[in-house]
């Protein structure tokens, strides 16, 4: 038993291990190719910590676990599932983050950030889809479970529940609105060079035109 136990955590460790790695890039710096999965450690995390959550909530009280129990391994399954998405797996597998920070003055200001132009993309097609995906899927399932328990009266699970949807919905927010910030950059980027094009092209006609009109 405890050698089984000790091969699980170091399987557990060498996992954080590699998705440590992959944390020491630097944000928008790393080249590889769009195939395949180029952070397995992170997919891995992206997905567990809200499966292990929703597994939980559904069965644990079916092994002899009582509300407190589930209520408590659910939430830190939550925490660190909202954690790891915020501030690894979305920078990792879609080039999003963002955050909260305190001005001098006190005020608290929003920051969407996706990654800086003209840098090479080591996220791939794959991992995209897998994080929208578990974001959109695991919400839904959360929602679900909320209404069905609001119908069905059993009010004590609706905590739980919102307690979900809140740190589910609070991540898939933020990163729809990086998302949307990324392609109004993008869009506003080749607006101004569509404008600049335009305009030398526009200036150099009319210089052409004046020196014409000078040889005559």
């Amino acid at each position: 038993m405890r050698a089984r136990t000790k091969g699980t955590l170091s399987s557990f460790i060498e996992a954080i291990i590699n998705l440590g790695m992959d944390l020491s890039r630097e944000f928008g710096d790393d080249t590889t190719p769009r195939n395949g999965l180029k952070h397995p450690a992170a997919t891995l995390f992206h997905i567990l910590f809200r499966t292990l959550a929703i597994v939980v909530y559904l069965f644990c009280t079916l092994f002899g676990g009582g509300f407190t129990l589930t209520f408590v391994l659910v939430v830190l399954l939550l925490a660190a599932d909202f954690w790891t998405v915020k501030n690894i797996t979305g920078r990792l597998l879609v080039g999003l983050r963002w955050w909260n920070k305190v001005n001098e003055d006190g005020t608290s200001e929003w920051v969407f950030e996706s990654r800086k132009e003209g840098t090479a993309v080591h996220h791939s097609d794959a991992e995209q889809r897998i994080f929208w995906i578990a974001m959109f899927s695991s919400s839904l399932v959360w929602l679900i479970l909320l209404i069905k328990n609001v119908l069905t009266f059993t009010l004590s699970w609706v905590v739980v529940d919102i307690t979900a949807m809140v740190l589910n919905i609070a991540n898939l927010y933020g990163y729809i609105k990086c998302r949307r910030d990324a392609k109004a950059k993008v869009q506003g980027a080749v607006g101004n060079f569509l404008g600049r094009q335009l305009f030398n092209q526009m200036m150099g006609g009319g210089g052409e035109n004046s020196s014409q009109q000078q040889n005559r």
